[in-house]
């Protein structure tokens, strides 16, 4: 795990590019003569020969990785794990044939109840529905690359793909921070688990050999993925704004935080490099990092320069900038406040609040987060909640 960006770049640009792979031939995304999105992150022939291998035989529980210090891949099923087990079965005997290369990290299969600490990302596969093969992405506390590579390689498996923000559709909640869980839930026709699984084991297989010829792609698919996102929240922000489109304190903390969750999924990257991170991948980054917050002066919801939400002054209803870190390994679960209980979904909300506590993050900071991510929430609710974490000893607030 020693490639430079410039090796890898080299790797991609001038190095042999096998045939076209099956499965691409009727997608609306190949051009003539053009590499698919999922190929340019691995090689045709090694998709070729994840999306061909057979299903039969015995079950493979872990794909073990070169190197035990890279971490591990999560594929993780609940009740419907038709499609993680075929997902496995494509993977394991190519690599213990040296049909394709075996991965630096692990991959392995885990229960909803338990996650190995050393864990980058975990993919998740819900119950069959619908017609159109969806992807539901992770939470905002924990974006990651996770959501982009998981929707390219579904749409290299399906062509057309339902991706969208995150919804409860039977994910695991782990104590754990930072894990980003992306969800696939495949279609409820004979072609699901096929397709399903073939998107399970690509993700996993290019997960789990970061860095490698496909990394410096997946800086391009990120910031062009990190674009399409936004677009989804400014037209939301737009909707807020009315005819007169002017940006309310709400429009602003939640195209601010949109704009936060794009740079953590950019950051997220890092997590897969060999230590200490090149400072040339680095600096890239941070330039792709600025290069996105020029949505938010182009779309004219502020002539004002974006400024990072740990950095910007509020002045609006107070603020309480009390940083919220937790004393112990889990959150207790307390009466929420009853202004709290008017979102459907209110679980979510609480998880999620405890997801943001890093010992960085104020409750001002928490609230705008929480409220950019599903809807405002006063700032009293929150303070309410955490002080009650507080007084059951679960949270400390300085």
């Amino acid at each position: 795990m020693t490639l430079s960006v410039a090796v890898l770049v080299a790797v991609l640009q001038f190095g042999p590019r096998a045939p076209a792979f099956d499965v691409a031939q009727a997608s609306p995304e190949r051009s003539r003569g053009a590499l698919t999105p999922a190929e340019t992150l691995i090689e045709p022939e090694i998709l070729r020969n994840i999306e061909r291998n057979t299903v039969e035989g015995p079950s493979v529980r872990v794909v073990e990785g070169s190197d035990p210090a890279a971490g591990e891949i999560a594929v993780v099923c609940a009740i419907n794990c038709e499609p993680v087990e075929w997902a496995m079965k494509r993977l394991g005997p190519a690599v213990a044939s040296k049909q394709i290369p075996r991965p630096a990290r692990t991959i392995r299969v885990v229960t909803v109840e338990v996650l190995r600490a050393n864990t980058k990302a975990a993919i998740f596969v819900a119950a069959d529905a619908g017609g159109t093969l969806q992807v539901v992405r992770g939470l905002w506390s924990t974006s990651s690359i996770a959501d982009e590579v998981v929707e390219i390689f579904a749409r290299q498996a399906a062509g057309v793909v339902d991706a969208r923000p995150y919804e409860r559709v039977g994910q695991p909640r782990w104590e754990r921070q930072g894990v980003p869980i992306t969800t696939i839930v495949p279609t409820a026709d004979p072609r699901g688990v096929d397709r399903s699984s073939f998107a399970v084991a690509a993700s996993a297989y290019f997960l789990a050999t970061l860095p490698n010829a496909g990394a410096e792609a997946m800086l391009s698919h990120l910031t062009v993925g990190a674009h399409a996102r936004l677009a989804e929240d400014a037209r939301k922000a737009v909707a807020q704004m009315g005819n007169q489109q002017r940006a309310s304190a709400d429009v602003l903390i939640m195209f601010g935080q949109a704009i936060g969750r794009e740079q953590r999924r950019m950051r997220s990257f890092e997590h897969f490099m060999p230590s200490p991170v090149d400072p040339m991948l680095h600096s890239r980054i941070l330039d792709m990092e600025k290069g996105i917050t020029s949505v938010w002066t182009s779309m004219g919801i502020t002539s004002s320069p974006f400024v990072p939400a740990a950095e910007r002054i509020r002045g609006r209803g107070g603020e309480d900038r009390r940083i919220v870190s937790r004393t112990g390994e889990g959150l207790p679960a307390v009466e929420p406040p009853t202004a709290m209980l008017k979102f459907p979904n209110v679980d979510d909300v609480i998880y999620e609040l405890g997801n943001f506590i890093d010992g960085k993050r104020s409750i001002s900071d928490i609230r705008d987060a929480i409220s950019a991510e599903f809807g405002p929430i006063a700032l009293p609710v929150v303070v309410d909640y955490f002080e009650r974490l507080a007084k059951a000893g679960a949270v400390s607030l300085k």
